[in-house]
């Protein structure tokens, strides 16, 4: 791919489309990491927990993502591969029952692989190989890769200008219309993993693409940008064949300019892929920055890392039957479980508070525990609102309920904050002073000391 000046990215990563221009998203799922669960959910298939949880955070960043790269004036090519629904768990889930008999209930929602994508293209499912050229801009594309051609979906979308229709003109194959201030289009699905671009080694049997592939690759790329330009010059104008790049028709002065381009790529690609390296540092760095406006899974993993940051160990822990957001141990060998809401617009309230009490006792009849462990209940509330402007965060309920059951109620925003300064000031005595004010003050909000 990098030979071709092609960046592959995969779903699950939080990579950012900042440094490019044009992009190109193929929304298929069999080269993922996602797992499944063995029984499905109503004759479709149901990913594990794990791999629900992924899905739903890459979702987000990829509809995100896209949306701000279309803002951008930028471009994305959609790959047209058949849509595929599926359910994910939720992330929720209720009890029934009490004590040793209580039981979780997981739920599910259902999810596809153009949810990835923040624009509903109305993608159904469709198979044929016979495609009708509906627009010359598109033509110099199509007989170049019309062998690796099988349409796998068609797009029922209103105000689109169509590039490919079936043969009787009764169904979109591919289509662009303008989203923002980019451009969005779909193409009929190409698949170039066929044999006769593959070659095996004998000795590793590992497959590499061969010349005819590196060709058709480079060719396919330089099309995506040819059409790019096309669309937005507005004009019917067709994109150069490939026989005007011949050797007889190369000019002196552009074959120099070419050169001078390919040296300047170069230095551009050293430059994106360190690029890549310090955005994947910067996502780790910033994942802190959940303290202050998530909720669920992110909320969750972001106030383990908090914790760790304050010198605990902590982790989530799942048997299949008992499931915690946080098993904390302090240095000073005091274990707590912790439970995580966030909240859109209001306090955190006793059902949550209600949950962690359910928590300790479960815990606490584990055969392998031997002393009940403490409460710690973390609160996101109104975390859409700017920090300063929220209240005390929880309710009256649950305040009383803390005081009562010596739970300590903790603001992820104040969480934040002195990690914050525990990160730029490398204070162990600040550290352990903010652990102590934790195990002081049970049965209150924790306040925090200043320093």
């Amino acid at each position: 791919f990098h030979k071709l000046g092609l960046h592959p990215i995969k779903i699950e990563e939080s990579a950012s489309l900042s440094d490019y221009d044009i992009a190109v998203f193929s929304p298929n799922l069999d080269y993922t990491d996602y797992y499944h669960d063995n029984d499905g959910y109503e004759g479709k298939s149901l990913y594990n927990k794990s791999s629900s949880a992924r899905i739903l955070e890459d979702t987000k960043h990829w509809n995100k993502e896209i949306s701000n790269f279309l803002k951008s004036g930028k471009t994305l090519f959609v790959n047209l591969k058949h849509k595929e629904d599926f359910y994910v768990y939720s992330g929720q889930k209720t009890f029934s029952g009490t004590g040793k008999s209580r039981q979780p209930t997981y739920h599910v929602q259902s999810h596809s692989n153009y949810d990835f994508l923040p624009y509903d293209g109305n993608v159904h499912n469709a198979k044929g190989r016979i495609l009708n050229v509906a627009n010359n801009l598109i033509s110099s594309f199509y007989n170049d890769f019309k062998d690796y051609i099988n349409y796998e979906a068609y797009v029922d979308s209103q105000e689109v200008t169509i590039l490919f229709t079936t043969r009787n003109k009764d169904r979109v194959l591919g289509c662009y219309k303008k989203v923002s201030t980019g451009y969005l289009i779909f193409i009929p699905y190409l698949d170039f993993n066929v044999k006769s671009l593959i070659d095996e080694d004998k000795e590793t049997g590992e497959e590499n693409w061969n010349s005819k592939a590196i060709q058709i690759g480079k060719r396919f790329a330089k099309s995506l940008v040819d059409f790019d330009t096309a669309i937005r010059k507005d004009i019917d104008k067709t994109p150069k064949p490939k026989w005007a790049d011949s050797g007889v028709f190369n000019l002196k002065d552009a074959e120099k300019t070419k050169k001078e381009i390919e040296a300047n790529t170069s230095k551009i690609r050293s430059l994106e892929t360190k690029n890549r390296e310090l955005n994947e540092v910067l996502v780790e760095q910033e994942s802190l920055k959940d303290l202050l406006f998530e909720s669920g899974k992110p909320l969750e993993q972001a106030v383990i890392k908090a914790l760790k940051i304050l010198g605990y160990q902590a982790e989530s822990y799942d048997d299949g039957t008992l499931e915690l957001d946080q098993v904390i141990l302090s240095p000073e060998k005091i274990r707590f479980i912790g439970e995580c809401e966030g909240r859109d617009n209001k306090d955190i309230d006793i059902g949550k508070f209600r949950q962690l009490l359910d928590s300790l006792n479960e815990d606490f009849e584990r055969e392998e525990i031997d002393e009940k462990a403490l409460g710690l209940l973390f609160g996101n509330p109104m975390r859409l609102v700017e920090p300063q402007k929220r209240g005390i965060g929880f309710t009256t309920k649950c305040i009383k309920g803390a005081q009562r059951e010596k739970i300590g109620l903790v603001k992820t925003f104040d969480l934040y904050k002195v990690c914050k300064k525990i990160l730029e000031e490398e204070d162990d005595v600040y550290k352990a002073s903010c652990r102590n004010s934790i195990f002081e003050q049970l049965g209150n909000v924790i306040e925090f000391p200043d320093s």
